[in-house]
């Protein structure tokens, strides 16, 4: 378990370790990832954490969620199903209920509630699909297929308009446009693989959206009405109601929890949080373990620690630490190896201290594609824009190392990446091209489906260190001309073999060399 998860702290009797809790916690602020315990261990079914913007993908017209909140806040939340809210549910969807209860394609159970659960089968009552903790979000699904006149009949299909239109407004949250992978969720509704880094995104989006917008009115709702989101006992609702007005909160399936802040001084543009346990569903563990992250910011935690127990965290949110610089720009000199048949670099030394001049004076002939360097498009494509021309923020910013595991010249595609791809800028450490100074051909190249993949998500940047993106021989060079559909910048050459997997902060900008085909650059990294 500890090769994925991080060891988040431990609960301990007289002293003594008696439950170890592993999992990942990750902060959004703003498209970047404000903090994180781990390197990125996955991507998971998002199930319950998508309800708000579930809700939001069908498209219900604002005016109808005047007077009557209830309806529309038991679809942003995984109700208890109290015998409270049973009534209240059957009093407000009247009419309603009766043309989604047939329609809607799970089974009939019971409620999540314990105690109105067990009073049920103590009187051997029968199972109601009003009672599901996703009824809601079914009904305004139906209600969006009456509204857009689409089949009802197979609404849980990834082909259905409405999956189709999740993912259009999943895309416009995330500032991306990509295919989702989906899994089936228990109520038989399919549901996007997300990581943990665009959950975190999507929750700090809800907490920092205008007052005005549909996804404000979203969070308006559920900052009203926190018992409508889970229930009595429940750890979102609970937290909600010590932190009113401050945040939004969401228990998901399997071990999830997200937390949206909204804006504060401190952090303008709120904070996404999401909290994976890998033991699963356990609300009291996760109370507990966000207990730091939660005071740090200011926020009141819930959690109740078990009679004779004590928590020791394993994290410090936000540590303060000094930053530490990467070199990753190999030494250039008359030894470096530059591709076959290219100019390789000379340095030629006019006037020299060493030898009595009254300064030392150089110049140097090489290649642009010497050592770590950036290409610009008109390296391979005609009449592209060349390295002056370029976007210089593609350069300069957040940036994740994912490292790769695959036997030599091969193509790196998209499942051999060992983390999932939460960066705007990502080097890929393959470690197959050891040597500066010796040039081996069977080095890692890119293909083209992975590049596309990377443009999908938003990145900005693809670095590898490598000499190339694309194989030693190759004449169409598809990994490159793949880069132009997204304007990724490519970054190539660079040295990874010390620095770990995961997050930092990326200066390479090139020379402002007119027209130049690429630009050497100082490549570094420097830690969050």
């Amino acid at each position: 378990m500890a090769d994925f998860f991080t060891c988040l702290g431990t609960l301990k009797r007289g002293g003594n370790t008696e439950l170890a809790l592993y999992g990942e916690l990750v902060v959004s602020e703003g498209s970047a990832i404000r903090y994180r315990t781990g390197v990125g261990v996955g991507s998971y079914p998002a199930r319950s954490l998508l309800k708000p913007f579930q809700f939001l993908a069908t498209h219900t017209p604002l005016e109808q969620w005047e007077g009557k909140p209830s309806v529309f806040l038991s679809a942003l939340g995984s109700v208890s199903a109290t015998e409270e809210q049973v009534r209240s549910l059957e009093e407000k969807y009247g009419a309603h209920y009766k043309r989604w209860e047939p329609a809607i394609l799970f089974k009939a159970g019971f409620p999540q509630d314990p105690s109105f659960r067990h009073r049920l089968k103590e009187e051997k009552s029968s199972g109601r699909k009003i009672y599901h903790s996703c009824f809601s979000k079914h009904g305004a699904i139906l209600e969006a297929c009456e509204r857009f006149g689409w089949d009802k009949s197979h609404y849980c299909s990834t082909e259905h308009p409405f999956h189709l239109q999740l993912c259009e407004t999943l895309d416009t949250i995330l500032e991306t446009k990509r295919s989702y992978q989906t899994a089936t969720d228990g109520c038989g509704l399919p549901t996007p693989i997300l990581s943990l880094g665009e959950l975190a995104r999507l929750y700090q989006k809800l907490a920092s959206a205008s007052d005005s917008s549909a996804l404000g009115h979203i969070r308006a709702l559920m900052l009203k009405s926190p018992q409508w989101i889970g229930g009595p006992g429940r750890l979102d609702t609970e937290l909600m109601k010590k932190n009113e007005g401050k945040i939004v909160a969401k228990e998901g399936a399997d071990g999830l929890w997200a937390i949206g802040m909204l804006p504060t001084k401190a952090y303008p543009e709120g904070l996404g949080i999401i909290l994976k346990l890998a033991e699963g569903y356990q609300p009291a563990h996760a109370g507990i373990v966000l207990v730091p992250l939660l005071e740090k910011l200011g926020l009141k935690p819930e959690y109740q620690l078990p009679p004779g127990q004590t928590w020791e965290s394993h994290y410090e949110p936000f540590q303060s630490k000094a930053p530490k610089l990467w070199d990753i720009s190999p030494s250039v000199s008359n030894q470096t190896a530059v591709f076959p048949g290219d100019v390789p670099f000379q340095r030629k030394v006019s006037l020299d201290t060493a030898k009595g001049d009254h300064l030392t004076l150089s110049s140097c002939l090489t290649t642009l594609h010497v050592g770590a360097h950036v290409d610009a498009p008109n390296h391979f494509k005609k009449g592209a824009e060349g390295i002056c021309s370029v976007l210089l923020d593609r350069y300069v910013g957040p940036c994740q190392v994912i490292e790769v595991r695959k036997g030599v010249k091969a193509l790196v595609d998209k499942s051999d990446l060992m983390s999932d791809v939460e960066g705007e800028r990502i080097l890929i450490k393959t470690r197959s091209f050891p040597n500066p100074n010796h040039f081996n051909e069977d080095f890692l190249a890119l293909s083209p489906l992975l590049i596309e993949y990377l443009g999908e998500k938003g990145v900005k940047l693809v670095g590898v260190d490598t000499p190339s993106l694309d194989p030693v021989n190759s004449k169409t060079l598809l990994a490159h001309h793949a880069t132009l559909k997204y304007k990724l910048a490519i970054l190539e050459g660079i040295v990874l073999e010390e620095v770990p997997p995961g997050f930092y902060d990326l200066s390479a900008l090139p020379l402002r060399l007119a027209d130049a085909d690429a630009s050497p650059v100082r490549a570094v990294l420097r830690s969050l």
